[in-house]
């Protein structure tokens, strides 16, 4: 390792003495604040897959503003108050960013379905670069501001990087909070305070600070005028909304989402039924209300309550109730967990179908209290035997009365997209909770979508093996049958193996209502009829493998014919395009099966990419965009070559440490993000707490960094201490944290978050040091220091969509060990070399 440099050295005369701090928490607190606010937007107007583009073009911003900052030092600090008036200025070019790029996003006709048409691809990628340069401005200018801080106030580094971290933090908080209240497209407008704010207690002139006022108040009028986040026209509420006579009766603001409730003619509820109209009855579909969030459908809500269910034999969920009623002579009380209450009809469903006791859950806070708004008959002190709880399965699993069990675990077609934790339920953790709350002779009973991809209901099954050979069971494939509709599969997997008899009624029960059985344990089903046609999509040769040889006709069915060819024994290996391992509570991403190193077949065929995959591809065309920054920002020290010469050790440090901080970081970030909403069993509270607490325990240690940054020697102990401390975190996170975690999703929620604040305190403010020591060690060659700031932000860029497709792909546990080494190589890595003073004052 080089000896330390010199403990002090000649810089730039810096503008002022000492930094005011508040304005920069304040720009901090808008930019992190719009970033929220954008991602909202996106979700709105086309997806919430594509507000990985926010997030680039936020740290696009950031990088480039470095970038310029380190070309530019020498003219800033060139004469004392240059720097202060440029940063006096920053906040109302902020303020007119802000409102420009507000009011050019609403001109701007993003299609994401034509993205994936190769004929309309072009017009869209324009429209791509649009929204850069719509909102690029506002972050280049964030970034610029925050990181001239740095430049002309570098004997406060600590301080400063403590307020940028703890204003970010904020921001998490307030426009959270905003969002209770406000649309998403006018949570922008609010931010116009804190930057009218900033500029105020920098503008000395009560000339300027008036004219200041005015740009706000006008960029005020433009952004309420022509702010708009109009719904895309393939969304599915977009055609209720033109239906004459369609009433909005509801609309809630949440940070999990718009909520709204339609009426209309069109509002049925969704059940996969026969085609079989003798089997029908004449049952028609019932009137509902349609919720809907973000513009997708969620779930129908009832009018009234129900009467008589005429449809209920006719519908493909109604089999295992059927089953266990045939197996039991006289039929028995079924005991019901429901996972889901599709707006509450599934309990009536249930009931209707022999269930003696129903536990109904609905996680989402928000679509309980709908359920019970619009089913007030449900309330627990009217209702004996069905309950209706807004509980986590996991934790109410954890709760149960020992000995509690259940004949049926129901889990409701619409479950998977009422809630983010949702997916929880559908891996080989939670189909294993499932199963140890079964009834000898119960069975679960799991939905899964076939209108695009078979392949999904075949994940499913082999994460019901999986669960099932967790439990202990020898031989899953005897535990599992599975039957679908054209549209739809069930998967049925019993706790004791299916006899013949069992299975005979499985085929009888699905032929009376032209329902295919795709899987039945021990059964040949080559030339058995199909009632549904279901071909295969392939993105390999068209009409490959799932061809039905050997059928009666023409009609195919891929599931089966993929069930037999790649899940029994002896079967073959997937195509390459496709992953199919289970999911688990460490690689929860359930429609996430396409191999990305395949990615030519796939671009080829992009129109056949479901919209759940898309959110990968966008991460990868990001993570691409990303690197070449990265690139750019590395070679920047070759526009300085005399610099790069004198301090070649310097930049050789300088880019593992930066670039290893702007990863690691954000991979603990991410990593602490995920694993806060499993034990808090909340999407938008596990973001919102472990953004704001991580955010804000950095900025602390980020300040009390400044105690160590007087003397390189202290530097470096105060930085090892914390990567110390933060390997040590990492290490114990790897190894623990998912033994640990379930162990805590019954305690009370108040409990749980007290619990997980005091896990992230530690790594939290260990986090603040290392950028805070490196940019202090940095005044000795002062031209690296925006140079720095550029390339922590460039591979922060990086690291965002590096992280999902890492964990999306291999696990969150992953991105802590990859943490781990990152702060490993930061520890040995200080940016710092020796270096003759000439030469220094030469640089």
């Amino acid at each position: 390792m080089n000896g330390p440099g010199p403990a002090a050295a000649p810089v730039l005369p810096a503008a002022i003495a000492r930094p005011q701090l508040l304005p920069l928490f304040l720009v901090a607190l808008a930019s992190v604040g719009y970033e929220i606010a954008l991602t909202r937007w996106f979700a709105i107007v086309s997806w919430s897959e594509y507000g990985y583009w926010v997030i680039s073009i936020t740290m696009v911003g950031i990088a480039a503003s470095g970038v310029v900052l380190n070309l530019a030092k020498d003219w800033l600090l060139a004469r004392p108050g240059r720097a202060a008036a440029v940063l006096a200025a920053g906040p109302a070019l902020l303020v007119a960013a802000l409102a420009g790029g507000t009011a050019a996003l609403g001109t701007i006709e993003f299609n994401p379905l034509a993205l994936q048409n190769h004929a309309t691809m072009a017009a869209q990628l324009a429209r791509i670069a649009a929204y850069y340069a719509a909102l690029f401005p506002f972050f280049f200018l964030s970034g610029a501001f925050i990181g001239l801080y740095f430049v002309a106030y570098d004997a406060d580094i600590p301080r400063i990087y403590a307020a940028d971290l703890v204003g970010a933090g904020a921001a998490g908080g307030v426009v959270v909070l905003l969002m209770f209240v406000l649309h998403p497209a006018h949570l922008p407008l609010v931010l116009l305070p804190a930057l009218l704010t900033a500029g105020w207690l920098l503008q000395p002139a009560a000339a300027a600070r008036l004219a200041l006022a005015a740009l706000t108040v006008v960029a005020a009028a433009v952004m309420a005028v022509s702010a708009r986040a109009d719904y895309n026209e393939y969304k599915a509420v977009a055609a209720p909304l033109r239906v004459e006579g369609n009433q909005r009766l509801l609309t809630l603001h949440s940070p999990r989402g718009l909520f709204e409730v339609l009426d209309n003619f069109t509002e049925r509820l969704d059940v996969d039924l026969s085609n079989n109209e003798a089997m029908l009855g004449g049952a028609e579909p019932i009137a509902t209300y349609g919720l809907y969030v973000d513009g997708n459908r969620v779930t129908s809500l009832p009018k009234q309550p129900p009467g008589r269910l005429a449809y209920l034999n006719a519908a493909l969920d109604s089999l295992p109730y059927q089953l266990l009623h045939a197996a039991t002579t006289p039929p028995t009380p079924i005991s019901t967990l429901l996972v889901g209450s599709r707006g509450g009809f599934r309990i009536d469903e249930a009931a209707q179908l022999g269930a003696g006791r129903v536990v109904a859950l609905e996680p989402e806070p928000v679509l309980h209290a709908l359920v019970g708004r619009y089913r007030p008959d449900l309330r627990p002190d009217l209702q004996r035997d069905a309950r209706l709880l807004q509980a986590a399965p996991s934790a109410y699993l954890r709760t149960r009365p020992t000995g509690a069990t259940f004949d049926v675990v129901d889990i409701a077609p619409d479950y998977f997209g009422s809630s983010d934790i949702a997916k929880y339920s559908f891996t080989v953790e939670g189909l294993a909770a499932y199963h140890a709350a079964l009834s000898p002779h119960g069975m679960m009973s799991l939905p899964v979508s076939i209108r695009e991809f078979t392949v999904y209901a075949v994940k499913l099954v082999l994460t019901a093996r999986e669960a099932l050979r967790a439990a202990g069971v020898a031989d899953p494939a005897r535990h599992i049958v599975v039957v679908r509709s054209a549209w739809n599969a069930r998967i049925l997997v019993a706790r004791q193996p299916f006899d013949a008899v069992t299975l005979a009624a499985v085929r009888r029960l699905a032929d009376e209502r032209s329902f295919d059985v795709a899987y039945l344990a021990g059964t040949d089903l080559a030339g058995a009829r199909i009632w549904n046609d279901l071909p295969p999509v392939s993105f390999e040769a068209v009409g490959g493998a799932g061809a039905g040889g050997g059928r009666q006709d023409t009609r195919q069915d891929a599931l089966a014919a993929e069930i037999r060819a790649h899940v029994l024994p002896g079967g073959q290996a997937w195509p390459g395009t496709v992953d199919l391992s289970p999911a688990t509570t460490d690689r929860p991403h359930f429609y996430a099966v396409l191999r990305l190193s395949a990615l030519a077949p796939i671009l080829e065929r992009i129109d056949l990419v479901p919209r759940e995959e898309i959110g990968a591809l966008v991460s990868l065309a990001v993570l691409a965009q990303s690197v070449v920054i990265a690139l750019l920002v590395l070679a920047l020290p070759l526009f300085r070559p005399r610099t790069m010469r004198v301090h070649l050790a310097v930049v050789g440090r300088s880019i593992v440490y930066f670039a290893g901080l702007g990863l690691g970081f954000l991979f603990i970030e991410i990593y602490l993000i995920e694993k806060a909403t499993f034990f808090l069993n909340d999407r938008t509270l596990g973001f919102s707490l472990a953004l704001a607490a991580m955010l804000i325990f950095s900025g602390l240690g980020s300040w009390l960094s400044g105690r160590f940054t007087a003397e390189v020697e202290q530097t470096r102990r105060g930085l090892g201490a914390a990567c110390l401390v933060i390997l040590a975190w990492c290490a114990l996170a790897w190894l623990l944290a998912d033994r640990l975690l379930p162990l805590g999703l019954a305690l009370p929620l108040a409990l749980r978050i007290a619990l997980l604040l005091v896990v992230i305190a530690p790594v939290g403010i260990a986090l603040g040091f290392p950028f805070a020591c490196g940019l202090s060690v940095l005044r000795a060659h002062p031209h690296f220091v925006p140079w720095a700031w550029s390339l922590n932000g460039a591979f922060s860029v990086v690291a965002s969509p590096l992280a999902h497709l890492v964990a999306t792909g291999h696990g969150n546990r992953v991105l802590v060990a990859a943490a781990l080494v990152l702060y490993g190589l930061v520890w040995l890595r200080l940016p710092l070399a020796r270096a003759p003073r000439a030469a220094l004052a030469g640089a």
